[in-house]
């Protein structure tokens, strides 16, 4: 027997999947109440188990999880495999003890030798720890490997789980390392991954931040790929409740006032209104003026930031705008590490801002800008151009 507590929460799930097994109706099955039930039992023999109390108890609510997932498998297409994935793992320890509390259908499949599983699932490592696992693993060349874990502990999770919003947000990530590996569909998955996790993170999540940013990035990058201006939209919304969720201080602060600010630049260029450049501004002065120099990200701070100076002198034909930007730039580049991978990003920037000079262009020239001239200037409108000298 289990605490009493937990005897309820068996029985329960027991009833849900007889439920299912008289009116073959699975919305019992596939609500999130049965996972939650589902994850309390896991969760709770995981710590009985590390606690030296495992016994006939923790066989059957494991059996009783797995079967969940076993009929979640069945009413699925096949080829969502999660679910059957989820099943198996539950079901081995079952299986070992007293093979009548599975399915007879998989015990062919698990009387052979089964493959370790490590720390990635839950019978073994909490979900928050599975995440950071996960979180250091996935750059070191093994995206690839750490998807289908993630996404059956995902499954095994209820919304209002701790760990949901963990588990999901390193999905996330994940997934957009294969985008950046050229994987058809990663950066849609990143995005459902992403986007589940902050419908379901508490909002004293300590990821909160870092998430809402790297939602706003990933939908960013697609509006990049299909130009939808609704992806824009939804980027900026991200970007700003990220910068909302980090207080001063925070050190996510400058890397999601950093993605806020290439939004931005986004939004300007495909409607060029002042107040959306000053905002860009304002961000991203502040995330270089709060980076460490030798962060591995300052330089992106940085050129995101010339751009924007480089957008406002286009639009003022002010050359302090590129001197501020070339400022920017010469300093990340003496505090930056040599082995930096954005340094010649940042060189060829500031070759172009040493060889570049302001010509004024003529009165009846049809490609002025209607703005009017720059501060100080009175012989009408001119158009600024940035162009490279020689």
């Amino acid at each position: 027997m289990g605490e009493p507590g937990l005897d309820h929460v068996l029985d329960s799930l027991r009833s849900r999947l007889a439920a299912f097994e008289d009116t073959g109706d699975p919305s019992g099955v596939f609500s999130d109440a049965a996972t939650e039930e589902a994850a309390l039992l896991i969760d709770a023999v995981r710590e009985r188990t590390a606690a030296g109390l495992a016994g006939a108890w923790d066989d059957t609510a494991l059996a009783a999880a797995g079967r969940l997932h076993w009929k979640r498998h069945l009413t699925v297409p096949p080829s969502d495999t999660v679910h059957d994935e989820a099943a198996l793992l539950l079901f081995v320890r079952p299986f070992r003890a007293d093979r009548s509390l599975v399915p007879e259908v998989v015990w062919s499949r698990l009387a052979g030798p089964t493959e370790e599983a490590g720390r990635l699932n839950l019978l073994e490592t909490p979900a928050a720890e599975i995440a950071e696992v996960a979180e250091a693993a996935a750059g070191h060349g093994l995206a690839q490997s750490l998807v289908l874990p993630l996404r059956v502990a995902a499954a095994m999770l209820p919304d209002r789980h701790p760990g949901c919003a963990p588990v999901l947000s390193a999905l996330a990530s994940v997934h957009h390392l294969l985008h950046g590996d050229g994987h058809d569909g990663a950066l849609d998955a990143a995005i459902e991954a992403a986007g589940r996790a902050a419908a379901v993170m508490a909002d004293d999540w300590p990821g909160r931040a870092v998430l809402l940013s790297r939602l706003g990035l990933f939908r960013w990058e697609r509006y990049n790929r299909d130009g939808d201006e609704a992806e824009l939209t939804a980027s900026e919304q991200a970007g700003r409740a990220a910068v909302r969720a980090c207080g001063d201080g925070d050190p996510a602060r400058p890397g999601c006032l950093h993605n806020l600010v290439i939004a931005l630049l986004s939004r300007y260029e495909l409607a060029p209104e002042p107040s959306v450049l000053a905002q860009a501004l304002e961000a991203g002065r502040e995330a270089v003026r709060t980076t460490d120099p030798a962060r591995r990200a300052a330089p992106l701070h940085a050129l995101s930031l010339a751009a924007a100076l480089g957008l406002c002198f286009d639009r003022t034909g002010d050359p302090a705008a590129l001197a501020e930007a070339e400022r920017a730039l010469a300093a990340v580049l003496e505090g930056a590490a040599d082995d930096n991978p954005y340094l010649p990003l940042v060189r060829a920037r500031l070759d172009e801002l040493a060889h570049a000079t302001v010509v004024e262009a003529a009165p009846d020239d049809p490609e002025r800008p209607e703005h009017p001239p720059p501060p100080g200037r009175g012989r009408g409108p001119r158009k600024w151009r940035w162009t490279r000298a020689g």
